[in-house]
């Protein structure tokens, strides 16, 4: 696969524990990145301060700014249709979670795959995208958990690993 053409996503999410829901999501297709606050369903009740405290995102900013979740929902698959319905994650077991959590909620299917970036590297390539990311997320190059600036991240670390 062309490291140019590799397509992310990265999810910002209410906290880790079971009941935790995705609150904001950023995809990186063909070069293209968009991103998406989602205003929590009214099921969506956990909040983690911890976790706020890394992404930086209130309650309150997506009640006030977050899309309703269907509609981010039609979004990313607009945004994705064009890709070859692979999406690298980081963290792919989580980013798939909440991805579920988000479908189910808008009651459509995920016609997307969402697989480990992991999966791309061998085992020295995989400590080297470690090393690549902890420095670029330490650089001030990126706004490190907002999703957008992520899947950025992620992309550069990756480049730079395989490239």
């Amino acid at each position: 696969m062309p490291v140019n053409n590799i397509n992310i996503i990265d999810i910002e999410a209410s906290g880790l524990g079971f009941d935790s829901y995705p609150i904001e999501v950023a995809v990186l297709v063909e070069g293209k990145s968009k991103s998406w606050l989602i205003k929590p369903e009214p099921k969506w009740k956990h909040w983690d301060i911890a976790a706020e405290n890394l992404h930086g995102i209130t309650r309150g900013q997506l009640d006030a700014d977050g899309l309703p979740a269907y509609e981010v929902a039609d979004k990313l698959i607009k945004f994705i249709e064009e890709s070859n319905g692979v999406l690298y994650s980081d963290a792919a077991y989580w980013d798939a979670d909440w991805m579920d959590t988000l479908f189910i909620a808008v009651k459509q299917k995920r016609h997307f795959h969402i697989e480990s970036i992991y999966e791309l590297l061998d085992k020295q390539q995989s400590t080297e995208f470690d090393e690549n990311k902890a420095t670029l997320s330490k650089s001030g190059k990126y706004r490190f958990h907002r999703a957008e600036e992520d899947v950025k991240m992620i992309l550069e670390a990756y480049q730079l690993t395989v490239g």
